[in-house]
C-alpha cells in the first residue's frame, strides 16, 4: 500500500509506451559519361581495353562506368558485327576498401537531343556489387557498331552514356518514441514569485517572522488558507498581518514552498530529521494539504527507530494517518528485542499514559505488560 502511496506522491505513472521502425530505403542518382572523338577510339583501342568515367557517389558508394569501344573481348560480336560493350563498378564504400552495395542500373546511349535511345538501353533488376560478388555488372553487347550511326545516337563525333543506379540502404531499425516534453515551467515561475514578492498581498506573522505571499495562490492550494484569506473568517483589514500560531517559521516556511511549488526546498526530505518532518506532518494537516501530508508519512514509515516510533504513533493517530499508523505497530511487534528497547523509553510510558488505546488492543500491550514484568 504504501509503494502506491508513494507512486502518487511522487507523480510517477506508468512508463511511455516505445515505439520503433524499420527502414528499407534507396538512393538514385545518374551519371553521363561524355566520350569525344569517338573514331578516334573505334578500332583503335582494341578489345578488353577500357575507358572509365570519373568516379561518381551514389548511395554512399562510388561507382565508375566502363566503356569498350571495341569489345569487352575478341568474341563480343554479332553475326560478324564489332559490338562494344559497358558496364558499371563499384570502387569502394567512400574512402574505404570496396564494399558491398545492392542496386539496379540502367546504361543507355543518349540522342541528339538528350533523351535515352530506345533502341540502346540496356537495364537490369537488382545485383549485389562487392566481394566476394562481382564488382562489375553490364552489357557485353551494349550496342552494334555498324548501327550507331542508324540510332541517331552519334552527335558528330561525340557518345554520350548515361548510367541510372537505384542504390537500396540495408534496412534499419530507429526508436520512434516521442521526446518526453520538458519539465514544467509554472513551479519554477511560482517559487520565484513567492522569493521575489511581487504582487503579494498578504502579510503572515510566524513568531515574529514575516512572510509575503498572495492570497489567490493560497486559497487555491488550500482550503484553510481560502477561508481564512477569501471566505468570512478572512479580516477585514487587508493589510494586518495574518498572525499565525502553533507553528516555527521554519515549517512555514517550508509549507509555503511546497504550496507554491508542489516541492519542498532543495534537497527534499534529505536534510532534515524525524522532528522537522513531524511537524511538517502536522502543519501539512492543519492547512488541508493532503499530498504533502502523505509525503510526511512515507518520510516517517523510512525512519522508524526506537526512540522515534512513540512519537510518531500519537501523532499518525491524531492526524489520521492509518499507513503510518500500522508502520510503527509493526515495527514495536517485529522482535522481542525490538518491543523490550521501546518499552523502556520514557515514551512509551507517556504514550501508555496519554493514548491507551492505541496500544489496548491486539496483542501488543500484552507482550508489553509480559516484558515489563
Amino acid at each position: 500500500m504504501m509503494a502506491d502511496v508513494h507512486d502518487l506522491i511522487s507523480g510517477r505513472r506508468r512508463p511511455p509506451d516505445t515505439t520503433s521502425r524499420c527502414l528499407a530505403e534507396k538512393v538514385t542518382g545518374t551519371h553521363d559519361f561524355e566520350v569525344a572523338n569517338y573514331s578516334l577510339l573505334v578500332g583503335r583501342t582494341g578489345a578488353g581495353r577500357a575507358i572509365k568515367s570519373a568516379p561518381f557517389t551514389v548511395g554512399g558508394c562510388i561507382w565508375t562506368i566502363e566503356f569498350y569501344p571495341d569489345g569487352q573481348s575478341p568474341a563480343d560480336c554479332f553475326c560478324c558485327m564489332g559490338a562494344a560493350s559497358a558496364y558499371v563498378t563499384l570502387c569502394g564504400g567512400g574512402a574505404v576498401v570496396p564494399t558491398t552495395a545492392i542496386a539496379k542500373y540502367t546504361l543507355s546511349l543518349l540522342g541528339r537531343d538528350g533523351r535515352p535511345s530506345r533502341l540502346w538501353r540496356r537495364h537490369a533488376s537488382s545485383a549485389t556489387y562487392g566481394w566476394p560478388n562481382p564488382r562489375s555488372w553490364g552489357f557485353n553487347v551494349f550496342y552494334l557498331r555498324p548501327l550507331l550511326r542508324l540510332s541517331g545516337c552519334l552527335d558528330g563525333d561525340r557518345l554520350r552514356i548515361r548510367c541510372k543506379l537505384t542504390v537500396f540502404a540495408a534496412p534499419r531499425t530507429e526508436d520512434t518514441t516521442p521526446a518526453p516534453p520538458p519539465p514544467p515551467e509554472l513551479p519554477g515561475h511560482l517559487c520565484r514569485a513567492l522569493r521575489d514578492g511581487r504582487g503579494a498581498d498578504v502579510t503572515f506573522d510566524v513568531a515574529g517572522r514575516e512572510f509575503r505571499a498572495h492570497r489567490a495562490v493560497l486559497a487555491a492550494r488550500s482550503p484553510v488558507f481560502n477561508a481564512e484569506l477569501l471566505g468570512p473568517m478572512a479580516t477585514v483589514d487587508k493589510d494586518a498581518a495574518v498572525r499565525v500560531v502553533g507553528v516555527e517559521p521554519a515549517i512555514f516556511e517550508m509549507l509555503l514552498h511546497f504550496v507554491y511549488t508542489e516541492s519542498l526546498p532543495a534537497g527534499g526530505f534529505d536534510g532534515y530529521g524525524t522532528a522537522v518532518t513531524q511537524h511538517l506532518l502536522v502543519a501539512a494537516d492543519r492547512y488541508g494539504l493532503e499530498r504533502l501530508k502523505l509525503m510526511c508519512a512515507e518520510k516517517l514509515c523510512k525512519t522508524i527507530d526506537v526512540a522515534t516510533v512513540t512519537t510518531t504513533l500519537a501523532l499518525a493517530d491524531q492526524h489520521h494517518c492509518q499507513e503510518l499508523k500500522n508502520a510503527c505497530v509493526a515495527f514495536m511487534a517485529s522482535t522481542p528485542k525490538v518491543l523490550r528497547a521501546v518499552v523502556a523509553t520514557d515514551g512509551f510510558k507517556h504514550l501508555m499514559a496519554s493514548c491507551p488505546d492505541l496500544v489496548s488492543n491486539g496483542s501488543l500491550l500484552d507482550s508489553a505488560s509480559v516484558e515489563r514484568k
